[in-house]
């Protein structure tokens, strides 16, 4: 067997070999060609630049250090929380911040740290003036330290004596819905040039109405002019100009049946698509005191306009 040929001496595989080790020792050594070495040093250098995209929310953090804190994981509870509160605030919640520093302050004093403590109560008491630590979850010591804070925070009016555990959220104005009704009269809709569509609402169609009638009626009266401008001293024609003022009255009539035309179709267009009446609903302030909590009073209001 000894100039036998190991087995595993000259496997290989996608261009990688394995090498046998030497004589008494059990471990295989794998050569990795130089072709495969360039796409693991990318891949070493782009894994770690892709690890942003996918970092966590400020309350997925959060969660991850209350958990932390509930087994009783001090280190790693602070090593989670301060980046959420320093070197600003990054939750959005006033519940999950007054958590977060509560955490951290009783974390600081089971690791010995008893100015950060101090800081977290103070920076917890002057968001919440009124917080209290469970005593069924803390210490009697943590609490009389915490208790001794709050006086220290009270001699120095930084902090009220009577303030609520937590604080009232501000007060939502009061609104009430109004109902606002417009009547319309119907007489306004008989104009002609197009003001019953602009009373309806129907901009467009109005001025396509107003310039149409407006043409036309432009024609009668220009042709009517020019007819009369015609007439000589004597209220007569020549013979000249009696060809074109026949031509002239012809306009006239066509422009005054176009013009009486499109006004009749006008006034009728406007009427169908008139409505009487016109709804609207808007939020307006309560006119009295408006009860503790409620932002919106029962009942709505009508208001009328002619």
């Amino acid at each position: 067997m000894d100039g036998a040929r190991s087995p595993i001496q000259g496997i290989q595989g996608n261009g990688a070999t394995l090498v046998p080790a030497p004589e008494g020792k059990r471990a295989l050594g794998l050569r990795i060609p130089r072709g495969c070495l360039e796409p693991l040093l990318v891949l070493a250098v782009v894994l770690p630049a892709m690890r942003p995209a996918f970092a966590e929310t400020p309350e997925e953090s959060f969660r991850e250090a209350e958990n932390a804190f509930r087994f009783q994981d001090c280190p790693g509870a602070i090593a989670r929380l301060r980046p959420l509160l320093y070197p600003e605030v990054t939750l959005t919640s006033l519940d999950l911040i007054l958590k977060a520093r509560e955490y951290l302050g009783a974390c600081e004093f089971w690791t010995g740290n008893e100015r950060a403590m101090e800081d977290e109560f103070m920076a917890l008491l002057m968001l919440s003036p009124g917080h209290r630590l469970d005593a069924f979850y803390y210490p009697p010591t943590l609490i009389e330290k915490f208790e001794a804070i709050r006086r220290r925070l009270i001699d120095l009016h930084m902090i009220p004596s009577d303030a609520p555990e937590k604080p009232e959220p501000p007060p939502t104005p009061c609104e009430r819905q109004e109902v606002q009704v417009t009547r319309r009269h119907w007489a306004p809709m008989l104009v002609p040039f197009g003001v019953g569509q602009f009373l309806n609402g129907q901009s467009t169609k109005g001025a396509l109405f107003l310039t149409g009638e407006a043409l036309t009626l432009g024609l009668n009266v220009g042709s009517y002019v020019a007819i009369e401008s015609l007439r000589g001293s004597d209220g007569r024609f020549t013979a000249a100009n009696a060809r074109t003022a026949r031509d002239l009255r012809i306009s006239q009539y066509v422009g005054l049946g176009a013009f009486v035309a499109l006004a009749v179709w006008g006034i009728v267009d406007a009427f169908h698509h008139f409505e009487p009446e016109e709804s609207s609903v808007r939020m307006v302030p309560c006119p009295g005191p408006a009860s503790p909590g409620s932002s919106l009073a029962p009942g709505i209001s009508l208001c009328a306009k002619f």
